[in-house]
């Protein structure tokens, strides 16, 4: 190559990287805005998880020792309360009005506070309620839980006593 090429080619270099640089100076300079803290958590609720899974177990208990059952399980939320019952061999296949007045009985002599109680001899349901129980035994909040036991409520009439 002569000369003047080579010559013409570093002048176009030393302007093309010219422009680069002027160019990127009259930008502006950007820089992160202000940092805004993440939002701190909610405190949380006090824990009665413990003390609600103990209180459906004595429940369970009691309803367990009834002539008729094999097993209860109990979730408590709030006024309400769910009871899942295994009948015992040659206990008649239904649950009747009875038992289930004499199991509201119990729920509500167990805890005043429970205004309304579903009880439950269907084995599906009973199995959804065991898990619900063992999951809230594990530290999982009752409140995640909330829209199943409605729909199980609403699948079973209150007993009314």
């Amino acid at each position: 190559m002569n000369r003047k090429k080579v010559a013409f080619i570093i002048v176009a270099l030393v302007m093309t990287a010219f422009l680069i640089f002027s160019s990127a100076a009259c930008s502006k300079l950007r820089r992160p805005g202000p940092v805004t803290p993440a939002p701190s958590p909610a405190q949380p609720a006090p824990d009665r998880t413990g003390e609600e899974t103990a209180k459906a177990r004595t429940i369970a208990d009691k309803i367990s020792a009834m002539k008729e059952i094999n097993a209860a399980t109990v979730v408590l939320a709030g006024n309400k309360a769910w009871v899942g019952v295994d009948l015992k061999a040659g206990v008649t296949d239904k649950l009747t009005d009875a038992m289930k007045n004499e199991i509201t009985r119990v729920v509500k002599a167990e805890d005043k506070s429970v205004e309304t109680v579903f009880v439950t001899a269907d084995a599906d349901t009973v199995t959804r309620l065991r898990n619900i129980a063992r999951d809230i035994a594990a530290g999982k909040p009752v409140s995640g839980f909330m829209d199943e036991l409605n729909e199980i409520g609403r699948r079973i009439t209150p007993s009314a006593k």
